[in-house]
């Protein structure tokens, strides 16, 4: 691992970047490109892979390697050192999506690293990735004071998590070259925001491109988007809370307009399905554009194409809808179903989770978390999805699966 990247200044810099069922399957009660500033050192990890969790009792990180027509060769299964949910949400119940969020794996390729959410034993797991194969080396599994981790976000060495549950649903970690991880804060998300405590269980955290804020969708029974800005030292102050029209906000990205405003993209689990914000220097919000898909259930996940032409949502229905994004941010449906996959399990709907676009733009990867599996699609110049093949996952429970990143 390049321990330069552990010395430098944390100062963030610029960087590109209906049903009750379905409501649960959202974690209603889930491209990973977090990738820290440019290292000056060569080695990076290698390309073309792609990285999941088992999240059984017993967790592990899934590597597969990709190929250049698209296609997914399974190369190693690692442990996290951790425990995951094996299928049982925090509630008690069992199916899939039970960590409720957007980004519980991350890989940061420019330095080599993976990091997981171990939502069982409420650990994280640092990987290095090698250079030539990908295979990732657990380095270290820290125990957090947080209830369930479930999305992930890096900073250069600070590392980001939220939690599920318990009443400190945030939390900030300095990276050593080992892998460890100290805490450098500990958030109480509702009462710095002012929202109802039995509102607040975050489902996503997302750094801005200008990594001045990190972006947190609080939970699913709230419509804030929260903004909280970040501090020299990687500490997070006080956050703006942006009221939505979205009744429950849940996953977003960030893309970049032609005349070089900051839009910030939210998916919205009951309603509109999809919404474009401008965001302000000071973390404010504006809404901009918004579109809807039909005979869709519970729109969660979201992924971006590196273009920043085409969006795709995960719904906790079992399919994939299709916008495009114009040049000034304006959203317009493409397809409310691009895609969708049966469930393997009676009763449990198929659940498109998180999703990856390849640096190329050529293919979409989506996990379908009541599937157990990883569909891979083409992607069309027109923005539409071909199925091109899928790789069973095989976790314990069938419904264990959580999480996507690639390099």
């Amino acid at each position: 691992m390049n321990t330069a990247f552990f010395r430098r200044a944390t100062r963030p810099t610029l960087s590109a970047l209906a049903v009750a069922a379905l409501l649960a399957a959202c974690g209603g009660g889930g491209d990973d490109d977090t990738a820290a500033p440019a290292s000056p050192t060569p080695m990076v990890a290698a390309a073309n892979q792609l990285y999941t969790q088992t999240n059984d009792s017993t967790n592990a990180i899934v590597q597969f390697n990709r190929g250049a027509d698209g296609r997914l060769t399974r190369a190693a299964s690692v442990p996290t050192g951790g425990t995951g949910t094996n299928g049982i949400r925090i509630n008690g119940s069992s199916g899939p999506n039970t960590l409720g969020s957007q980004f519980s794996v991350v890989a940061v390729a420019s330095e080599r690293l993976l990091i997981a959410a171990n939502g069982g034993d409420n650990s994280l797991s640092v990987f290095s990735l090698d250079t030539a194969t990908g295979r990732p080396t657990l380095l270290r599994n820290t125990r957090t004071a947080g209830l369930r981790p479930n999305s992930l976000a890096v900073n250069g060495p600070v590392v980001y998590s939220s939690f599920l549950g318990g009443t400190l649903q945030l939390g900030a970690y300095r990276m050593a070259a080992d892998g460890s991880l100290a805490q450098i804060g500990l958030y109480n998300v509702a009462q710095m925001s002012g929202l109802n405590p039995a509102q607040v269980a975050p489902t996503q955290i997302l750094l801005s491109p200008d990594r001045r804020f990190l972006m947190v969708s609080p939970g699913t029974a709230s419509n804030a988007v929260l903004s909280f800005p970040i501090n020299a030292d990687g500490t997070l102050g006080n956050p703006v809370a942006n009221t939505t029209d979205l009744t429950t906000p849940f996953a977003g990205q960030f893309v970049r307009t032609t005349g070089g405003s900051t839009v910030y993209l939210s998916t919205g689990i009951s309603g509109v399905s999809l919404t474009a914000y401008d965001l302000s220097s000071t973390g404010r919000l504006s809404q901009r554009s918004q579109a809807a898909a039909t005979g869709v259930g519970a729109p969660c996940w979201l992924v971006v194409t590196p273009d920043g032409r085409y969006a795709y949502v995960g719904n906790g229905s079992g399919s994939i809808s299709s916008y495009a994004i114009g040049a000034d941010g304006t959203l317009t449906l493409l397809r409310a179903i691009a895609a969708e996959e049966p469930s393997v399990l009676m009763g449990v709907n198929s659940v498109a989770g998180d999703s990856w676009v390849s640096g190329d733009g050529r293919y979409l990867y989506s996990t379908y978390l009541g599937a157990d599996k990883v569909v891979t699609y083409a992607i069309a110049a027109d923005g539409s999805l071909s199925k091109i093949d899928d790789d069973a996952v095989g976790t314990a429970s069938r419904l264990g699966l959580q999480g996507l990143a690639g390099t």
